[in-house]
């Protein structure tokens, strides 16, 4: 089995140096990026088993841009997001760039540590923030067809992930109802889901993806 190896991205130098000190503990390595630019070097030299990665970067690159460059890769490493943002829209992004996981920063620490082993075994987890308290497995939702949603497919997708129906959906977009729909039932496709109630309901009947409105 390869080593644990571990690269922290994240713009703050006291949250990679965190990171990575409670990481060394059950890693063989562990490394540091504050940009795209400088993740992509340390991921092609080091070849780390988990990304840990945060969705706004220094740098040309967004987070989601940086991993789906990286799931791009052959034998590509597992990338975990970390960050402060579990908003519909950065959940959609995430699951569109390949990521394998995503952590809302208000985990404990031990329960990033173990997010961490799990990821590098292949499992994925969803743990959108402690007030949902949810982890969710994503292995049925992602697949190859995420890269073909288009930007209003992922805009009107965020607010389905809201809870909004198709008619406050129209009201917000100022679109038709019907272009709505359509647009829905393109979205949830390529997710590859029949449907709302499969999007919010993944095993074991828990909520998947919840997120208020506001």
């Amino acid at each position: 089995m390869q080593a644990l190896g571990v690269l922290v991205v994240d713009n703050h130098p006291v949250v990679r140096y965190a990171l990575s000190s409670l990481l060394d503990a059950r890693a063989a390595w562990t490394a540091e990026a504050a940009s795209g630019d400088e993740a992509w070097n340390a991921i092609v030299a080091r070849c780390p088993s988990v990304v840990v990665l945060e969705m706004e970067l220094e740098g040309r690159a967004s987070g989601a841009e940086l991993c789906q460059k990286v799931k791009a890769m052959d034998k590509a490493p597992h990338v975990l997001f970390f960050t402060s943002d579990s908003s519909p829209s950065a959940v959609v992004a995430a699951i569109s760039a390949g990521a394998d996981s995503f952590l809302h920063k208000s985990v404990g620490s031990s329960e990033l540590v173990d997010a961490v082993e799990r990821t590098s075994f292949g499992q994925r987890l969803w743990v959108l923030g402690k007030e949902e308290g949810e982890q969710i497995d994503v292995r049925s939702v992602a697949h190859d067809g995420l890269s073909a949603i288009t930007r209003r497919e992922e805009e009107v997708l965020s607010l389905v992930l809201r809870r909004y129906t198709n008619e406050e959906i129209a009201g917000e977009l100022s679109l038709a109802p019907q272009t709505i729909k359509n647009q829905v039932s393109s979205a949830l496709r390529k997710l590859g889901v029949s449907g709302r109630r499969e999007l919010f309901r993944k095993y074991s009947g828990r909520a998947v993806m919840t997120a208020a409105r506001g």
